[in-house]
Parts: structure tokens; sequence; C-alpha cells
């Protein structure tokens, strides 16, 4: 714990060194994403942290931080609290132990099939305030939060029904996404992102759950992967864009406003980017030989239906999970997606 304390200690002088160019402005915020320096993903929450300054004439100057910057993406919430960071852009999916609706809410293995239909769940439904009332114990106030789009998965063999996961090693974390492969066969593997490239080089894995087709092609995955589920399925993950509650409830009425649709247009921005990216990384490698693999409906359903077995078995952890996943598959209905 003291080596804890003494990490966000650091870190703090670290990040209180201000922007030269944000001293005029009335809020100096750092926020630090989940997303490595200089990828796609980065640059779209640097594009967000200047629309947010031209929104609000000046007043809020964020410095949008990589990965790493300051703490370790999965200590950014405690950064927060502390006062370490001025807030985070995080996969609530981190925080599964603390709260197991954050699991719920952070990314329903198999449950949308396009970031619309779950962009309209957070901003248009209750995904949203469900978030807020999962972070309020910490003090954490999400203003909105955006996606990446539908992950694909990287094979070194083909997969072109469920059940032909049985014995397919697969770098994945473990708990709500691996219990739903583990009823098909497949034998998850945790590794650190990391390791990925080199698992599958070396035959440890067959496949990676990781993310979008360009963010792995980016990656490299696909030198050595020559096949992938695409248009992807299984995952849509989300990050959301968060500060103090108590910074939230100082800021004046407009502010708020403006916060707020800054947040809504950087989750359009970055979901009409990355499909562009995905489509893209979809023509090239068809033409370097990687095989695209298209599920069917009757598939997606079958996937589906045991996931949402293992989506009930989640809920039952805690009443705010349960309350979420009643939510969202409320709302899933109302789409025909579930029955």
């Amino acid at each position: 714990m003291n080596r804890i304390l003494t990490g966000l200690t650091m870190a703090a002088i670290i990040a209180a060194v201000p922007l030269a160019s944000a001293s005029a402005a009335e809020y100096n915020w750092t926020i630090q994403s989940m997303w490595q320096s200089g990828t796609t993903t980065q640059e779209s929450f640097e594009r967000f942290a200047a629309d947010v300054e031209k929104r609000t004439d000046g007043a809020v100057a964020i410095r949008p931080l990589p990965a790493g910057a300051v703490v370790g993406t999965a200590e950014t919430l405690d950064a927060v609290k502390m006062g370490v960071l001025d807030g985070q852009h995080n996969a609530p999916a981190y925080w599964t132990g603390r709260e197991p609706a954050f699991a719920v809410l952070g990314g329903l293995v198999g449950a949308y099939q396009e970031p619309k239909q779950l962009l309209d769940y957070f901003y248009e439904n209750e995904g949203l305030d469900l978030l807020r009332e999962a972070y309020e114990p910490y003090g954490i106030y999400p203003i909105g939060i955006a996606t990446w789009g539908m992950e694909s998965l990287p094979l070194k063999q083909p997969v072109e029904h469920p059940d032909e996961f049985k014995g397919v090693k697969l770098r994945m974390s473990k708990g709500m996404f691996s219990e739903v492969f583990e009823k098909f066969g497949a034998i998850p593997i945790e590794m650190a992102g990391t390791e990925v490239y080199s698992a599958l080089d070396k035959g440890v894995v067959d496949g990676a759950d990781w993310g979008t087709l360009s963010m792995n092609e980016e990656l490299g995955f696909h030198d050595i992967a020559k096949y992938a589920i695409y248009p992807g399925f299984h995952s849509m993950s989300i990050a959301d864009v968060a500060i103090r509650k108590s910074v939230w409830d100082s800021l004046s009425p407009e502010l708020q406003e403006e916060l707020s649709a800054a947040v809504r247009a950087f989750a359009d921005d970055m979901a009409s980017t990355m499909h562009e990216e995905d489509e893209k990384a979809a023509e090239k490698l068809a033409g370097e030989g990687v095989t695209l693999i298209n599920w069917s409906d009757e598939d997606k359903n079958t996937f589906r239906a045991a996931a949402v077995d293992v989506w009930k078995d989640f809920a039952k952890r805690s009443d705010l999970a349960q309350k979420a996943l009643d939510s969202q598959m409320t709302y899933m209905r109302s789409l025909g997606l579930i029955e």
C-alpha cells in the first residue's frame, strides 16, 4: 500500500506541471487515457480535448495524456480520487473487482451489433445514469462514454461457427468473456497485451481478444494470424470520460452542458473514425491473403444465447449488476436482439 501511495505521490508531482498554453484557462485538467501514444484512438481523444477548449472559449483546458503517462492503466480510478489526475478516459470494466456492475455496463459480451445501439443505450436510455450510480461511492462522475466499435478476433485457423472454437487457445481476460467462450470449448489464456504478438508467433495461442480489425492490424497480429472474424461480434466495450464529482458539481450549468456535448461528439468521432479505419484494414488485409469470416445471423444468435446465461449468472454478484442487466435486456428486447 505504501508503495502505491508513494507512486501516486510522485505521479502527482509530474501531473501538476502545467501546460504553458493552458495558463489562461479557468480549469486546467490532466486526463489520462487508456490508449497508446500515436494510435488512432488516442488521436481521437486529443481532438476531444481541443474541442472542449473551443466549446468553452478556453475556460477548460485538457491535457490529454496517453496510457501510462502518469499512472498505470489499472490505477487511474484511485489517481482521480486522490487528485493525482483530474480525470480519466478508461474502461470501467477494469473496476469489476470493486463492483460487478462495471463489467455489465462496460461491455456485455455478444450483446450489440453496431455502435449506434450501444451509444443509444447510454445516451438515450438508462446506461449513463447506471454508470454514474456505479461510480458514486468513489466520488467520480462520468460525463459520458465512447466506444471504439466492434472488436474482431485474429485467428491462426478458421472458425466459421461457434462450435469450431473447441480446443482453440485464445488470449483473453478471465471473467465474463472467457466464461462464454468456454461454453464452446475454447481455452482462454490470460496474458498482457504486450505478449500477444509473441504468443501468436510461438503458437502459445491460436487467436486473441484484443481490439478492432484495424487495431489488430496496426499491431501486426495479422502478419501471423491469417484469419479474422469480421465484421466483429463478440465484443464492443466502452471507455468513459470522468472527473471528480465535486469538481463537476462546482461547474456552471453552461460549462456542464458544453462538456456533455463535447463528450457526446467525441463518442461519434471515435466510432466513425474507427469504422473507417476498419474498412481500410479489411481491404488491405484481404489483398494480403487474410481471410475475413463473417458469421451468419444464426451463428450470432447461437453465441448470444450462450452469453445470456453467463450474463444472468454474473448479474447475481451485486444488486446494481442485476439492475444494470435488467435494464440492458429490456433495451435489447426492444431492438429484437433477444427474446
